[in-house]
């Protein structure tokens, strides 16, 4: 049997993957393991690790010389697969199983794991976690493929025989994420060049396609992951059975895009669904009326909808969509020990970085100054700030216990880590921090700093709040610490979409709602990012003479716009939790605020400036005698007061200077 024939029965096999039956097939006939079924004892186990089964787990199946390669299966007592209760239930079973392959499932045997551990040698041995998930709302092909790899009669065997060792190799490969990353940006970069490029030889714009191409290419991914939540009539499919119903619709050729998918777009999410559009079928309807309300800006209409009359033809969205389809696609980004061999929002900011080509004049990523950082160094340097933060304002002697606490990463490493923090006295004065404290990446790209920086605040804050005894739903965490303390620029439009994509998705995995409660809420799911995420250059400080980059050097303020400052502050974060009182309900109407805010700034420092240069001409044009003598004349002016002359001409030059750059901002 080749390689193709394997992985198609594999496909079959785990499409309906249901109770135990399947589990038997697929390892002891398919990829030909020796049947073992031999219960394992929890006695001696951690509470925690005993406590997340439902049962005894099963020493299911062997491979190898004298079976030493261990295939282990366990049940989790409810009906989702949690990967806190995973994680120290292998950590427990490596002791007596080094070399095998952990499989949980649910209680109902319907939604699995299969979890492969490889040891990073860079990271001080740490484990690190791969799984492919397995249920009906999976899309299997990539699973069947890398499920396959793990036939034992595919792996040579050594002189001595198939060594347990030699096995876990090619598991470690067939868990390989990056192979899975490389292969999806791969076939990513085709369907984007063929879809930009027909785009530009209908509008013979390149950066205009460009552009589109990506936004388009996005709008379609962030439905893959909303419709891995159910939120599009429990249909996790959903994309699929929409083009298919148009199929069936008989609607004119090429006309999807446009009175399909522009519907759920600007219509559906946005709560403007009226229900008049008599050729969508009654199911379909349906779904579109209880679509949840995101808004947000990624699916408001923008210029780029609007620039052009290019149309992206069925033919064309066809590709795009059987693209899609091939691979699976996960909400959470993965952390720095667990991996999921599938495809995450992270993916987007690296197809961007890669991607980046918006002008005639910066074709390269090099060029624009833009590079992908992989997550364990992000992860690294976000750990590292955060210390040295923390101990700016609790104090260098709390250093140590700081680290030990923001590198905790395993669940008994927290454990401990918190416990230090409580005997310490430390949690009031940490939680304080974690509420006060501002981050800005300046050049933040597709926002992987800040979702790495999201991941590891979020953390610390429910641990505090555990400590504490404080109740906050992971949702509303999340959407809090990004309001209060998140902030990003970066000089091209395209990045902060992203970085706005990536923060969206991070907030829409702790999001609990059904259809109904999403469709009846008055406010979307989605808080405003328009001023959280900035498109500029950061290297722009100063504006007519006053240097906005920091608050000890923003002195040039004039007396009275603190207050006006701080307003607009508030209203800004009432803006993005989509606040009914806030004042501006428009991001124009707030961007004019804040635009008439800098011109009243500079106005009042053009005012000053020009009465400073009238008292300086003043003094210049004083009496030029100062003593009169006994014979009526005046003496001279003294030499001392020519020099103040010249200090004054001086000043004035510069006044001048500075009133001529205020004058021009």
């Amino acid at each position: 049997m080749n390689q193709l024939e394997r992985e198609q029965r594999v496909l079959a096999l785990i499409k309906d993957f249901c109770g135990l039956e399947p589990l038997k097939k697929l390892f002891w006939s398919e990829l030909n393991y020796d049947r073992v079924n031999q219960p394992l004892s929890r006695r001696g186990w951690s509470q925690t690790a005993a406590n997340a089964l439902a049962e005894d787990p099963i020493l299911f199946a062997g491979g190898g010389q004298n079976n030493d390669f261990h295939v282990v299966y366990s049940r989790l007592p409810q009906d989702r697969l949690l990967l806190g209760q995973e994680r120290p239930v292998v950590t427990q079973l490596l002791r007596e199983h080094p070399y095998g392959l952990f499989i949980f499932s649910n209680q109902s045997r319907d939604h699995w794991h299969f979890i492969n551990v490889k040891y990073d040698a860079e990271a001080e041995k740490r484990r690190l976690f791969r799984r492919i998930s397995i249920s009906q709302e999976e899309r299997l092909r990539t699973a069947a493929e890398r499920v396959a790899m793990l036939d034992l009669q595919s792996i040579q065997p050594v002189m001595f025989g198939l060594q347990p060792l030699t096995i876990q190799s090619k598991h470690d490969e067939a868990f390989d994420v990056e192979a899975v990353t490389k292969q999806f940006f791969e076939e990513y970069k085709a369907i984007f060049r063929i879809l930009e490029n027909d785009l530009k030889s209908q509008a013979n714009d390149h950066t205009w396609a460009h552009d589109y191409s990506l936004q388009f290419l996005n709008r379609c991914m962030f439905i893959y992951f909303i419709q891995r939540k159910g939120w599009l009539g429990n249909d996790c499919d959903f994309l699929l059975n929409f083009w298919k119903g148009y199929q069936r619709s008989g609607q004119g050729q090429n006309s999807f895009v446009d009175n399909w998918l522009k519907v759920l777009f600007f219509e559906a999410f946005n709560n403007k669904f009226h229900g008049g559009h008599k050729y969508f079928p009654t199911e379909i309807r349906e779904t579109l009326s209880l679509a949840p309300f995101l808004n947000g800006g990624l699916f408001i209409e923008n210029k780029f909808d609007q620039e052009h009359k290019a149309a992206v033809s069925d033919r064309r969205f066809e590709q795009v969509l059987k693209f899609l389809e091939r691979y699976n696609f996960t909400i959470a980004e993965d952390s720095p020990l667990d991996k999921e061999v599938a495809v995450d929002p992270e993916m987007i900011g690296k197809v961007y970085e890669s991607l980046v080509n918006v002008s005639e004049e910066v074709d390269e990523r090099g060029e624009a100054g833009i590079f992908y950082t992989p997550r364990t160094e992000i992860d690294l340097m976000c750990r590292l700030s955060l210390v040295d933060h923390l101990t700016n304002h609790l104090g260098e002697d709390r250093k140590e216990l700081l680290y030990q606490l923001v590198f905790a990463l395993e669940p008994d490493e927290k454990v401990d880590a918190d416990q230090v923090v409580a005997s310490a006295g430390l949690w009031p004065a940490l939680n304080e921090r974690l509420h006060d404290i501002t981050l800005l990446d300046p050049a933040c790209g597709s926002g992987s700093f800040l979702v790495g920086m999201l991941n590891i605040l979020d953390d610390l804050q429910e641990r505090a709040n555990h400590q504490l005894s404080v109740t906050e739903a992971p949702y509303e965490r999340k959407k809090r610490i990004i309001g209060q303390s998140l902030y990003g620029v970066d000089v091209m439009e395209w990045a902060c979409h992203v970085a706005e994509l990536r923060l969206w998705l991070t907030l829409i995995i702790d999001a609990e709602f059904t259809k109904e409660e999403l469709h009846v809420r008055r406010e979307p799911l989605l808080p405003h990012f328009s001023f959280k995420i900035r498109c500029g250059d950061s290297l722009v400080q100063e504006i007519g003479g006053i240097n906005f980059g920091h608050k000890r050097d923003s002195q040039g303020i004039p007396t009275g716009f603190e207050r006006r400052v701080k307003s607009l502050k508030d209203e800004k974060l009432k803006f993005y939790n989509n606040d009914k009182t806030c004042q501006f309900h428009s991001v124009d109407a707030l961007k004019n605020e804040e635009k008439q805010l800098f011109s009243d700034i500079l106005f009042a420092r053009q005012h000053t400036i020009q009465e400073r240069i009238k008292a300086l001409r003043r003094k210049l044009e004083g009496p030029q005698t100062y003593q009169i003598g006994l014979d009526g004349k005046g003496a001279a002016r003294p030499h001392q007061m020519d020099l103040e002359a010249n200090k004054y001409r001086q000043e004035i030059e510069n006044f001048t200077a500075e009133l001529t750059q205020t004058e021009a901002s």
